[in-house]
């Protein structure tokens, strides 16, 4: 039996996690040896004793808000894909991989548009270049952890793809943006590897700046780093959106927002009559700016759940529940069970039938079972 006495960590950190997924005009570069799967439609490799066998497997996600299929994504057959847990994928000798997931801030100078920022809950922040998201979001938060950077390089190929998905998108107006796609990888004290492909924008607007990253990350011992992160890199340059899901999003967005702006005119008129037509015209954008940003959290991303931030998930944390309250906690994730006491102690359990209110070593106390939260 495995037993851990800890403080409990009160409060959570939660981010919304979201994809990027390329469409038809990126159709995939390596089909041979590729499995489809369902669609029993298997293109085959051969090897050394003329058996034949699927090298590649595709894997489908889908849009939990309506049951579609929003991207296939090619990774290696052996690879196994997980609806919830930690991680999105595991492989073979350790592998694993976490869902991509980021940030989006908006900025402006304005004052009177600040402040509606902050009112509607809009995330505020000036933007920082790559290389500064970088050593914000992820760097400190692996110095913390002792896990070194390597090296870091650009994906231009990925920096088209994303590119490519973003004209895809309906928007309201086109303003100037930027793309840059980076791999960063590191290494951990016990020699394991990894590799961060960060995703980063920023978009000029009329009188705002919106900017955000997406991040995913892939994993495994050293000696079986270089072909899984080959494998792992192919899959996202390869990976498909279904036509069909995206036309049902664009058409959502407009409706949503051309909704927005009918509600907008009304609020004008109840709450900001004699206000200049130039104020008006911030607040549409406002609205413009709030509704994109929900579609990139909630519409894009095939697992379209929250997910802790890129670095609280690398650290390998997990939340247990309050069965009572329904409050979150974030802890070490060691167990399978957790057990806490009215001083915010828990402990740690591997086995289910293990009760600590019966334990001598811990019968000072009363224990209530929590449960473990996925959070995805």
């Amino acid at each position: 039996m495995a037993l851990k006495i800890g403080t409990k960590l009160i409060g959570l950190a939660a981010l919304l996690f979201v994809s990027c997924m390329n469409g038809e005009k990126n159709p995939l570069q390596n089909t041979a040896g590729i499995d489809e799967g369902n669609n029993n439609l298997t293109a085959m490799e051969k090897t050394s004793n003329t058996e034949k066998i699927p090298k590649l497997k595709y894997f489908y996600n889908t849009d939990s808000r309506n049951g579609m299929v929003t991207e296939r994504i090619p990774f290696p057959k052996e690879w196994q894909q997980h609806k919830g847990g930690e991680f999105a994928f595991t492989g073979p000798n350790g592998i694993k991989v976490y869902a991509d997931g980021g940030r989006f801030f908006s900025y402006t100078n304005d004052p009177t548009l600040l402040q509606l920022y902050h009112s509607t809950g809009i995330n505020v922040k000036y933007p920082l270049t790559m290389d500064q998201a970088i050593d914000e979001f992820l760097v400190s938060q692996s110095n913390t952890i002792n896990r070194k950077m390597v090296k870091k390089y650009p994906i231009s190929q990925l920096m088209e793809f994303y590119k490519t998905f973003d004209s895809m998108l309906f928007k309201v107006e086109e303003n100037p943006k930027q793309f840059q796609a980076t791999a960063i990888e590191w290494e951990d004290p016990d020699g394991t590897r990894w590799i961060t492909v960060f995703n980063y924008q920023i978009e000029q607007g009329n009188n705002t700046v919106n900017w955000g990253f997406q991040a995913g990350a892939m994993g495994a011992p050293a000696q079986y780093f270089e072909t899984a992160k080959q494998d792992y890199l192919n899959g996202l340059l390869n990976r498909q959106i279904n036509p069909q899901w995206l036309s049902f999003m664009n058409k959502q967005s407009e409706y949503t927002i051309r909704k927005s702006n009918a509600a907008h005119v009304q609020r004008e008129a109840a709450f900001n009559r004699g206000v200049a037509e130039r104020q008006k015209q911030w607040e549409a954008n406002q609205d413009f700016i709030a509704n994109r940003q929900r579609n990139w959290e909630a519409g894009l991303e095939a697992r379209s759940k929250t997910q802790e931030h890129i670095a609280d998930v690398l650290l390998g944390k997990t939340n247990i529940i309050d069965p009572e309250t329904g409050d979150k906690s974030k802890i070490d994730h060691t167990n399978n069970h957790y057990w806490v006491n009215s001083k915010n102690e828990y402990v740690g359990i591997d086995e289910s039938y293990i009760d600590p209110n019966k334990s001598a070593f811990l019968n000072n106390r009363t224990w209530r079972e929590f449960k473990i939260d996925d959070y995805r």
